[in-house]
């Protein structure tokens, strides 16, 4: 062991990972705590031998043989201890002379790239969400809460297969199997950094659906993320119970109009500011296009995988190119303030000459 750590040095996250210093400080509190240990099991050995030698009397051996097998197992389960201790120490001293770094955003680009077993999953959660329309029929009422609208559809997402939870990375939490809003619920924005987010049941949970019942005339946005194996894929269509305010329709269209024209230009090559970007300039100066003011997000589609927040990202100043074998989500979406949210959301595999869709639901705006 070195001399570099002094007393009241404590590990921190600005330090690089198990550097010297850090490996030093973590030996010998391994040291300290494997001596600790060793002290007291020889103290309570010798006072066993001790015990063994006073007690003559056999009415109280009963109640010292329990005493002295409580012990024993104690002793036993410091013994298992300290071989991990000794592990411990073992795959410190393997790291002396190297240096360990964070390898997250290599991987991250590896995974980026999906191998064909991959896709295969990624289409099989694709196709889960293709019976949407189906549910919505079968389910959605004026008057049912969006918490048990949401749970119909989550009934049918589970009895399919699907694993319940999605992970999101960059936000540190998950999603459970994505948001149902309706009507106001559609804007209501929060801690993640996405267009929608939704009021949630209860502050512990603000993200989601709520117990706001569902009225007629008003849009209902169903964010869905289909999942296979823990493969995921994502997917956003528009409903609603009796007709929409022109404003809604247009920004519907839209929607509809931005995401097959920036799906067209997707294509190995691309970065993913450059469609971004052009998401930008087709919606124009029309209202809530990601956001609401303050609120607007600066990206348009996301890569997927694992996680539901994976690369590529088709975001403003991503400069990465897409490659053949990487998937994406296009969502672009139009928010309202008071009113709702409307938009729509594929999944694309990135081919060698364009984007596949992967997500079949149809894509109209469909009136209950």
């Amino acid at each position: 062991m070195s001399d570099v750590v002094t007393h009241s040095y404590r590990p921190t996250e600005d330090e690089p990972y198990m550097n010297e210093t850090q490996r030093d400080y973590f030996r010998r509190k391994l040291l300290s705590w494997r001596e600790e240990i060793l002290r007291g099991s020889n103290e309570t050995l010798r006072q066993l031998k001790e015990e063994d030698n006073r007690v003559a009397d056999m009415s109280d051996w009963a109640s010292y043989e329990t005493e002295r097998n409580f012990q024993l197992r104690a002793r036993d389960r410091e013994r298992k201890l300290l071989s991990k201790i000794d592990d411990a120490l073992r795959r410190i001293g393997k790291l002396d002379g190297f240096e360990l770094d964070d390898c997250s955003a290599a991987l991250r680009r590896v995974r980026a790239v999906k191998s064909g077993w991959e896709l295969r999953q990624v289409e099989r959660a694709a196709e889960m969400l293709s019976h949407v329309h189906e549910w919505m029929a079968r389910h959605a009422r004026v008057g049912m809460t969006e918490l048990e609208l949401a749970a119909e559809i989550e009934r049918e997402l589970r009895v399919a297969g699907h694993q319940g939870p999605i992970r999101f990375r960059a936000f540190n939490n998950e999603l459970f199997y994505g948001s149902v809003l309706a009507g106001p619920s559609g804007a209501v924005p929060g801690s993640t950094e996405t267009p929608i987010v939704g009021p949630g049941p209860n502050v512990a949970v603000s993200k989601g659906a709520s117990h706001r019942r569902i009225e007629r005339g008003e849009p209902i946005l169903v964010d869905l993320a289909g999942a296979w194996e823990g493969y995921l894929a994502d997917q956003t269509r528009t409903f609603s119970l009796g007709p929409l305010p022109r404003r809604l329709l247009d920004a519907y269209e839209a929607a509809r109009e931005i995401l097959h024209r920036v799906a067209d230009e997707a294509m190995p090559g691309v970065t993913g500011a450059a469609l971004y970007e052009r998401a930008v300039e087709l919606a124009g100066d029309l209202e809530g296009f990601m956001g609401a003011g303050d609120e607007r997000v600066t990206f348009v589609g996301h890569g997927f995988g694992l996680e539901i927040d994976e690369l590529p990202l088709l975001a403003k100043g991503w400069e990465e190119p897409l490659e053949a074998g990487m998937v994406f989500a296009l969502e672009p979406k139009f928010v309202f303030p008071g009113v709702g949210a409307v938009g729509i959301e594929n999944s694309y595999l990135v081919t060698g000459d364009g984007a596949e869709r992967l997500t079949s639901a149809p894509e109209d705006l469909l009136e209950l």
